[in-house]
């Protein structure tokens, strides 16, 4: 694992896999969240190990970012598809890698993902930080709402997190999933990270321990009203069975079904997509040509009790709006924001 120290002023490097990072001391302004002149300092973050062999747009998902973000810390796993270079790539000087290894002893094996985004979380020098995992993408046209959200509330105590709305698609770029909770699901993508916050489970969520206590709960958080673009399900499906073998999140074996593509969600999950998505996603759109038909048989139909659960839920949501008030990992400050969605 990544270790490092702090001393004085200046950034300390650390050493990991054969490589360094930097850790930076709390005598530093940018550690305090801020510049010298007092501007807000954002972090963006992003885990990845294999992203290439896996096909997670992790490229497109720090670059969808980086506009709004004052550096970028990429925790890279031990990889051997050429991740790592890729991530050098981009050539952008806001970027800060801290390479890893990822232990096996780690369990549940999915909390590995909480773990490594805790090593990025505790080395980003920003007031917040952004985080992002890599499948999930932000929309341009979002970015300076954003951007002046946490400018907003960086000083305000009440407000730890802000949520961001799933927008799941499903087997290529044209058909999304409109069932909660691939949508109506709001998760916390920006947290100030110096207040105990801490990534739990698969770091989905997050949760603060007070004074860096023993005892964790959920960030205060308010809704940003924007979207962000999961893109996990856009796969091919020799490239699904990899991801399923070999993910940490991943329960059970390999794709085997060679329709899975129809029939792991219902028909009634799965409606068509037509709005525009982030700019960053042209070339792989581009290279990725629609796979699913709506009206093909191969199409299930047949719904468990627990799905139709789920289609009976999301469409109440979509009728009569979010409840002030239920099981959540955030504690939810003022209102949901009203938006568009596609259902």
């Amino acid at each position: 694992m990544c270790s490092s120290g702090i001393i004085g002023n200046d950034p300390v490097p650390c050493h990991a896999g054969g490589r360094s990072c930097v850790a930076w001391s709390l005598a530093d302004p940018a550690v305090q969240g801020e510049d010298s002149v007092g501007e807000v300092l954002v972090s963006g973050l992003t885990i990845i190990r294999n992203g290439l062999r896996l096909d997670y747009p992790f490229l497109e998902v720090i670059r969808s970012a980086l506009p709004i973000c004052d550096e970028y810390v990429v925790v890279v796993g031990d990889s051997d598809d050429g991740t790592r270079e890729a991530v050098v790539a981009l050539g952008d000087p806001k970027i800060r890698i801290i390479d890893t290894v990822w232990s096996p002893l780690v369990t549940p094996r999915k909390c590995t993902l909480a773990q490594q985004t805790n090593i990025g979380l505790h080395q980003c020098r920003g007031r917040w930080c952004l985080s992002l995992q890599g499948n999930e993408v932000l929309h341009e046209r979002d970015l300076p709402h954003i951007r002046s959200l946490l400018e907003q509330h960086a000083h305000d105590p009440r407000i730890e997190a802000l949520l961001f709305e799933r927008l799941t698609f499903w087997a290529d770029y044209q058909h999304i999933i409109a069932v909660y909770p691939d949508l109506f699901k709001f998760t916390v993508r920006a947290i100030k990270p110096h207040i105990g916050a801490h990534s739990i489970r698969d770091a989905m969520s997050f949760a603060i321990f007070d004074s860096w206590s023993t005892h964790g709960r959920y960030a205060r958080a308010v809704d940003s009203g924007c979207h962000v673009y999961r893109y996990s399900g856009v796969r091919r499906a020799e490239v699904m069975a990899t991801v399923d073998s070999q993910a940490v999140h991943r329960q059970g074996g390999p794709v085997t079904d060679p329709n899975w593509m129809y029939t792991r969600y219902p028909r009634q999950f799965i409606r068509a997509w037509t709005g525009r998505h982030p700019a960053v996603m042209a070339e792989r759109m581009a290279a990725f040509p629609p796979q699913y038909d709506l009206a093909d048989p191969r199409c299930r139909d047949a719904m468990t009790w627990r799905e139709r659960l789920r289609v009976m839920e999301s469409a109440w949501y979509h009728r009569c709006g979010l409840p002030r008030r239920r099981a959540s990992r955030y504690e939810l400050i003022g209102n949901y924001q009203p938006k568009q969605r596609p259902v």
